[in-house]
């Protein structure tokens, strides 16, 4: 076993001290991402050791990552690619590089406190009516009524480079509120339009369905959904990627193309409501969010301290993780049991 603290992300979307409690570093900064695992772009640091987890294991041994998120403001439209398109990318990229690894990834996101998403696609006839609101928009309007969501995103990406793109996204609260979508949905965009007023994914974004998720609350999302998480304190579940094609709201780089070649346009993100056991169908892992639970080998683990201190028995004794450290468990490790006052997230990778 090795007990582990996450690897700290202070990206601009990010909570100014979000993850305090689980880094223990207050400076004022936007804390965004605590990573638990051994991916390149952040391997977690061992505990009372100089080293990572990534000195210690081999990336087949460590298949999942998992990150505590806290976002104050909208995260880009990004989308995942699967395992097929990951490899040819990775082989195939030049200087300009859009993969930062080969791996599929496919992601969970459980909330921590009440979140706010953008997650798959808006009901096709309530995303027509809100465009219909907006000038510019027939083509994708139509495209959108004939069943061709690529038409309708490649209309509103064409129309973006061609309209005074800051006006028409201030235009596009009011739509959303006259084409009957409800407070919720307005307050969405209008925090989207706030904080990139100028941001020429805007009006792809009002193709995305919204998602409310209470405290336990969960969503699935399969690599080539399209998403963009709002605000909220999250924990992540995923493979262990980083690759992440971006289509708009952001300043980072955007590979709207290759994103486009990479959506799925008939699959849905699972909603999973109040479960403390979370295994969607085809997931490559599972997640607990619980008071005690047993973590059996055969399948690489991670326990994580959510809140209050966790007691892991292993055969030789127990360990105490305190909130912010994590276990992580080798598949030919032994069956552990985990206890806690409060909550831990028992992460197990599909055998």
């Amino acid at each position: 076993m090795h007990r582990i603290t996450g690897a700290l992300k202070e990206y601009d979307w990010g909570i100014p001290d979000g993850l305090a409690a689980w880094c223990g570093r207050t400076e004022g900064r936007p804390q965004a991402e605590l990573w638990f695992g051994l991916h390149p772009s952040g391997p977690s640091p061992l505990v009372d050791s100089p080293t990572t987890l990534a000195d210690e294991c081999h990336p087949d041994d460590v298949p999942i990552l998992v990150k505590l998120l806290a976002a104050a403001r909208p995260l880009s439209i990004q989308v995942h690619p699967d395992a097929e398109q990951a490899a040819r990318g990775y082989a195939r990229q030049g200087d300009a590089a859009m993969y930062s690894d080969d791996r599929e990834k496919t992601e969970l996101l459980v909330a921590l406190e009440p979140f706010e998403a953008f997650c798959g696609w808006r009901d096709s006839e309530d995303a027509a009516r809100v465009l219909a609101g907006l000038p510019g928009t027939e083509d994708a309007v139509r495209a959108l009524r004939a069943g061709d969501r690529a038409g309708a995103v490649r209309a509103l990406l064409a129309l973006a480079a061609q309209v005074d793109v800051g006006a028409w996204n201030a235009d596009v609260p009011a739509a959303v509120e006259a084409a009957g979508l409800g407070t919720a949905d307005v307050d969405a965009y209008r925090t989207v339009v706030h904080e990139y007023p100028r941001d020429p994914g805007v009006p792809v974004a009002v193709l995305l369905d919204r998602v409310s998720l209470d405290v336990g609350d969960s969503v699935y999302v399969p690599a080539g959904i399209p998403h963009s998480y709002i605000r909220g304190i999250g924990l992540e579940v995923m493979t262990s990627s980083d690759n992440v094609l971006r289509m708009g709201l952001t300043g980072k780089p955007v590979h709207q193309e290759e994103a486009l070649r990479c959506l799925d346009w008939s699959s849905a993100p699972v909603v999973i409501r109040g479960a403390h056991h979370m295994a969607p169908a085809g997931a490559p892992f599972e997640v607990d969010l619980v008071h005690e639970a047993t973590a059996p080998t055969g399948a690489y683990r991670l326990v994580l301290g959510i809140d209050g201190p966790v007691t892991i028995a292993l055969p030789e004794g127990e360990v105490t993780l305190a909130p912010g450290e994590a276990a992580a468990l080798t598949a030919d490790e032994p069956g552990v049991h985990v206890r806690t006052s409060g909550r831990a997230a028992v992460v197990r990778a599909a055998a």
